[in-house]
């Protein structure tokens, strides 16, 4: 959607970004077997320039200009321009899918269908709460409780957590984070 593309342009132009990749993706990087990664509305490149910058060949799935721009001058990163509201499939099968700060549950059989037999998935975003003060406001953008233990539970779930984190602004937020294993065949 046009308007999703402007909100989220704004965004990138307005607030300060992080480039610090997220603590569980550097504490499950030795998990991730193979090369190849997808990471899902990867905003301004903090985890695919990372992983780029380690050797891993990114595709960098995005729909802001503004991101997508950032995105094309990392080396090693691909981007894919994808209104994610409106995708049907991933373009192949990947080593690790990471999902970071977004939700939209269309993409669940996405994910599982398109992660590799041994591959990883690191998925981190907000839950809904009522002591939440940096989440985002609607409920379709926040898991709710143990969401994401039910939908991957056929994955082999290594380390989940739910946690109250302090945003960049200051405001606390609850997070849910997991990483996961498919299993082999």
């Amino acid at each position: 959607m046009i308007e999703d593309k402007k909100r989220w342009n704004e965004k990138y132009a307005t607030l300060p970004i992080s480039m610090k990749p997220s603590s569980l993706l550097t504490e499950h990087l030795d998990e991730i077997g193979g090369k190849s990664v997808l990471d899902i509305a990867a905003g301004m490149g903090r985890h695919a320039g990372y992983l780029a910058n380690l050797g891993f060949n990114v595709d960098a799935m995005e729909f802001s200009d503004m991101a997508i721009s950032r995105l094309s001058s990392i080396p090693g990163v691909r981007v894919i321009e994808r209104d994610l509201d409106e995708i049907e499939d991933f373009p192949k099968s990947y080593d690790a899918i990471l999902c970071f700060n977004y939700l939209n549950r269309r993409l669940f059989p996405i994910i599982r269908k398109r992660l590799l037999p041994g591959g990883v998935l690191l998925f981190e975003t907000f839950v809904e709460d009522e002591r939440n003060e940096g989440a985002p406001g609607k409920k379709e953008y926040l898991l709710r409780k143990n969401e994401l233990l039910k939908v991957f539970n056929e994955l082999y779930i290594f380390d989940y957590k739910e946690r109250f984190v302090e945003r960049q602004n200051g405001r606390r937020a609850l997070m849910a984070s997991l990483a996961a294993i498919k299993r082999a065949i």
